[in-house]
């Protein structure tokens, strides 16, 4: 048993593998156009406020809350995280480093190209190669750095599930994408989503609600009654 444990552990797929299995996941979206996740946006020191997080595919986000809050992000497939419109500040940092994991449905290919571009924007070296590493109680895979090494941008994925699960930018911002399967935000996107800056949260969005999720094999079901 230790032997096949260790022979499991030793094969490590390609970054390339990885990315195009991550991209497959937003092939059971089916043809949905525009998601609304709807919940509470915590900044920094500031009062918790309700939020709405809609989900333009592809590659476009917007994020609006109480109090006149009103951010935008659009991006391309080479440039996902694009300059996003609206205040600077820990909340348009989070949606510019969200954005590109949670809206690459409908990009031509669907190999994994956006996830690559989006982690090489921040200085993840994401070709490097992959390994294994924690995060919680789940096994990720690390590409960009080796375990352990949270100095270096780099790009984690859960193993179970090939979903994006933390970003490690230049500069030390750290994105992290949790609780993937939730009954609020279902299996497609995380149900809370947070931005922590030297060692702080600085920002965490959680979603209570999700409007215009369509699984393809309900769209399929839809088909055959017509």
């Amino acid at each position: 048993m230790k032997l096949l444990a260790a022979l499991l552990l030793a094969y490590v797929p390609s970054a390339e593998s990885l990315l195009k299995h991550a991209a497959a996941r937003a092939q059971t979206l089916g043809r949905t156009r525009e998601v609304t996740l709807s919940g509470a946006l915590a900044v920094g020191g500031e009062p918790q406020r309700n939020a709405h997080l809609v989900l333009r595919f592809p590659l476009q986000c917007r994020l609006d809350g109480e109090g006149g809050l009103s951010l935008s992000v659009k991006g391309t497939a080479e440039n996902p995280g694009a300059v996003g419109e609206g205040t600077a500040g820990p909340a348009l940092r989070l949606l510019q480093l969200a954005c590109p994991f949670l809206t690459y449905r409908g990009i031509p290919g669907g190999d994994g190209q956006v996830f690559k571009a989006a982690a090489q924007s921040v200085g993840a070296d994401v070709a490097a190669g992959a390994g294994l590493s924690r995060f919680g109680d789940r096994v990720t895979w690390v590409l960009g750095a080796p375990a352990h090494d949270l100095s270096t941008p780099q790009l984690w994925l859960y193993k179970d599930n090939d979903a994006p699960a933390r970003l490690i930018a230049q500069g030390g911002a750290d994105l992290r994408l949790l609780e993937y399967g939730n009954p609020a935000a279902g299996e497609w996107f995380p149900r809370v989503i947070e931005l922590w800056t030297s060692g702080q949260l600085a920002a965490r969005f959680e979603v209570l609600e999700a409007k215009g999720v369509r699984a393809a094999s309900q769209e399929e079901e839809d088909d055959s009654r017509e």
